[in-house]
């Protein structure tokens, strides 16, 4: 499948310790922010699985020992002037709010420091309607995970200005830094959906 962005939103956010969905179809729970658009790539995740391979006398591979495993996310929001995706990128704490005024609009104050970037719940949602008229529905959901380097901020007429995100996963209490959930919509009462 080549899936879109979800209407219902594709890219959120939660604190950990909210409930989190177990099918590709579950509501979200109401403590999820919808981070707005992304760029055209989407989301790229990279497993990364380092191993050392043993060899015996003679030459023979005997065994392959996994050194370690992570998983990486990267993503580039484009809803530059929302708070919650500025907050996603640079910490809540960093981000102050001044409501509009008769005069002036809503501004955003973002402190840029070196302090840890927050820990949060992630859900990314897609869908892909197949010639056969069947919405195939994609999630993933990452349990805990934070934002770990931003990319260049381009302030330029010439492409929109994002927040270029790479997130580590980490291991939730069954030691699984992620889970993927994938439905054809080919039920035994027809078309299904829902994005």
């Amino acid at each position: 499948i080549a899936p879109s962005p979800r209407v219902t939103g594709s890219v959120l956010y939660a604190p950990v310790g909210t409930p989190l969905p177990t099918t590709s179809y579950q509501t979200l729970n109401s403590a999820f922010t919808d981070l707005g658009w992304i760029d055209e790539n989407g989301l790229k995740t990279k497993e990364d699985r380092a191993t050392t391979d043993v060899f015996g006398w003679g030459g023979s591979l005997i065994n392959t020992l996994q050194d370690k495993y992570s998983r990486t996310m990267t993503f580039k929001m484009y809803q530059f002037l929302d708070p919650n995706v500025l907050a996603a990128g640079y910490g809540n704490s960093n981000i102050t709010v001044t409501a509009a005024t008769g005069s002036e609009g809503n501004e955003v104050a973002v402190a840029m420091n070196q302090n840890q970037l927050d820990t949060l719940s992630w859900v990314f949602d897609g869908y892909y309607l197949s010639n056969a008229g069947l919405e195939s529905l994609v999630r993933l959901v990452i349990p805990i995970a934070r934002i770990v380097q931003l990319g260049d901020i381009m302030l330029t007429n010439k492409e929109l200005a994002a927040v270029d995100a790479t997130m580590k996963a980490f291991p939730d209490s069954n030691g699984n830094h992620s889970y993927l959930y994938v439905n054809d919509g080919n039920t035994t009462g027809g078309h299904t959906g829902g994005s």
